[in-house]
């Protein structure tokens, strides 16, 4: 990596003595304050944690500075919000006051950051995520999403979830086009370090067109002899590389081979390799060697690449997300909620928060033990609907049940009767109830009743999950949890405005780790967004009752002059009239 030698030197952003702000006409000067600039300068800029950063330069004194972080995070975050390619962020750094001012370089002679710092920096990032598995973008946007949040007054204690589908950039490929795309890969592979290693049927892929006529120009009646014809090509090149040594099988293209025969073929006893059928085949294989990490799913049409989930405070006027991540598609909404708590614990145990948090969902983020999990965290998890079987209308829910929690007891059954017999299976974790007859017959509602009529008894049996459902459902019915998961609604327009306006589904990269480094700053644009008109809301809301205040005190001091007015009227005409008599 190129600047691979360059020690970690923090950017003290030292002002010169004649701040070239001072010698810009006023009006000139009052315009640039007045757009993005200035709340970029004083909320986002200063708060960006270069230190963070430092892992990844090096140690040794003798080395070179590094360009400044705080610049290099700055524009790639400003590159996002404007919508702009390395090249046009680079010109308006250079060329632009705006950008200048915003990244406080208005002094400096020379711009500190040049293409090849913005690529390299990038690097830096993916090759720490992929060696450590943290992602210290996703920390730094997470962090200033939180102090954003805090600025604007939001509750960080009301949060909303919701995930996404984002397409890879690589081509979706047929099967006889992935198997052609692995072996031509894996041929041009051997051709560099073991030409002649390379079977003999395999060195047509060298060749110019080959691809086209394999392909293309292969009739439907033909496309299964084709196929095997190519497995045929993946199994001479996989035995050709492994005959060859080390020199062959110790690179990216040998492993995507290796994988590729592992999830695509069976073998017979003599060791030979034949395709799969297709319904064998794991979502989880490799789709296109060239972004081995996408995965495939089938969620509102077929989409290979990966999945995205963002948790975001609200209130009733903003909206900062404060918590996202990125996996491959077959991550489960389950997961991400699963992760999402753990992450929220360990905020609060850091910060040494108390107060119960409120989670919102969709009904995919819930199962009865992730909401447990949850309320132990001291966080409630709300999901707006249930997903499964739904419940007889005209049976009574087992909520009716009067249930000691706690000691694992029933007390009662829905009709208020105490139960003659009841225990609880704590290996199995379900509550058996049993009744007399006589006491069921004389019941009202013996008709809705679960109860099921036995020899001597009737009896019921519920789980304790099933119960916990039930009174879930019976709290969804009330007026306060209704207006609690309606207001989901609002993180549900984040996937739209992450596609529309960041365009999601075209980052230039592939790969998981890349991926991940890109939506970062994505999300790091939209929460700067959303400072930019938070700050509007609050302008706006401070001159309104500025006006009132102004306008309040402007009616007392008028009514007041009127009252004194008077006054003095009434004074002079009863000196007329004491005069006259």
């Amino acid at each position: 990596m190129k600047g691979k030698l360059k020690m970690f030197c923090p950017n003290y952003c030292q002002l010169p003595l004649i701040d070239p702000l001072d010698q810009m006409p006023k009006y000139l000067r009052k315009l640039l304050e007045k757009g993005w600039t200035k709340d970029f300068r004083e909320q986002i800029f200063p708060y960006i944690n270069e230190h963070r950063f430092a892992v990844l330069y090096s140690k040794h004194s003798a080395s070179r500075p590094n360009s400044p972080v705080n610049i290099v995070i700055g524009l790639l975050i400003l590159k996002e919000v404007m919508q702009l390619s390395d090249e046009e962020l680079i010109g308006s750094l250079h060329f632009d006051n705006r950008y200048q001012y915003a990244l406080n370089t208005m002094h400096l002679p020379v711009q500190p950051v040049s293409i090849n710092t913005l690529t390299n920096f990038r690097e830096r990032l993916a090759k720490y995520l992929a060696e450590t598995g943290i992602d210290l973008i996703k920390q730094e946007i997470e962090d200033l999403g939180g102090r954003i949040a805090g600025y604007l007054k939001i509750d960080q204690q009301l949060m909303r979830m919701d995930s996404l589908m984002i397409s890879s950039s690589c081509k979706k490929l047929s099967r006889i086009e992935l198997v052609y795309s692995v072996n031509h890969c894996m041929v041009k592979t051997l051709n560099k370090l073991a030409p002649e290693a390379i079977p003999e049927n395999c060195k047509g892929y060298l060749e110019k067109g080959h691809k086209n006529e394999t392909i293309y120009r292969t009739r439907d009646l033909e496309a299964d002899s084709k196929l095997e014809t190519l497995f045929k090509q993946t199994e001479a090149l996989y035995q050709a590389a492994i005959a060859a040594g080390g020199k062959a099988t110790s690179n990216k293209a040998f492993a995507i081979l290796s994988r590729f025969i592992q999830e695509q073929t069976i073998s017979n006893e003599g060791g030979r390799f034949f395709p799969k059928p297709g319904k064998d085949i794991s979502p989880e294989s490799l789709q296109n060697p060239t972004d081995p990490d996408a995965t495939y799913r089938q969620k509102y049409g077929a989409n290979i690449g990966y999945v995205a989930n963002v948790v975001n405070s609200y209130d009733s006027k903003n909206q900062v997300i404060i918590h996202y991540d990125l996996e491959p598609n077959i991550y489960s909404d389950q997961k991400f909620a699963d992760d999402t708590i753990k992450v929220l614990s360990q905020q609060d145990f850091a910060d040494n928060i108390t107060e119960k948090k409120n989670l919102i969902t969709d009904g995919t983020y819930y199962s009865d033990e992730l909401a447990q999990t949850a309320n132990i965290h001291n966080i409630d998890l709300i999901p707006g609907e249930l997903t499964g079987v739904k419940p007889n209308p005209e049976k009574l829910s087992y909520d009716q049940f009067k249930v000691d929690e706690a000691n694992h007891q029933v007390n009662s059954c829905p009709g208020g009767q105490t139960p003659d017999e009841a225990y609880y299976d704590v290996k199995g974790k379900c509550y058996t109830v049993k009744m007399s007859k006589e006491k069921c017959a004389v019941c009202p509602l013996q008709a809705k009743c679960p109860m099921k009529p036995q020899k001597k008894m009737n009896v019921v049996y519920f789980s304790e999950k099933r119960y916990r459902t039930d009174l879930l459902r019976a709290r969804m019915s009330t007026e306060e949890y209704r207006k609690l998961a309606n207001s989901r609604a609002g993180v549900e327009g984040i996937p739209s405005v992450l596609r529309r306006r960041y365009r999601v589904d075209e980052m230039p990269i592939r790969g998981l780790v890349r991926s991940k480094i890109w939506f970062g700053f994505k999300i790091a644009a939209m929460n700067f967004k959303s400072l930019l008109k938070g700050n509007r809301r609050m302008a706006k809301a401070l001159l309104s009752q500025f006006y009132l205040v102004f306008k309040g005190r402007f009616k007392n001091f008028s009514n007041n002059i009127i009252q004194y007015l008077m006054e003095i009227n009434n004074f002079i005409i009863i000196n007329q009239l004491v005069f006259v008599g």
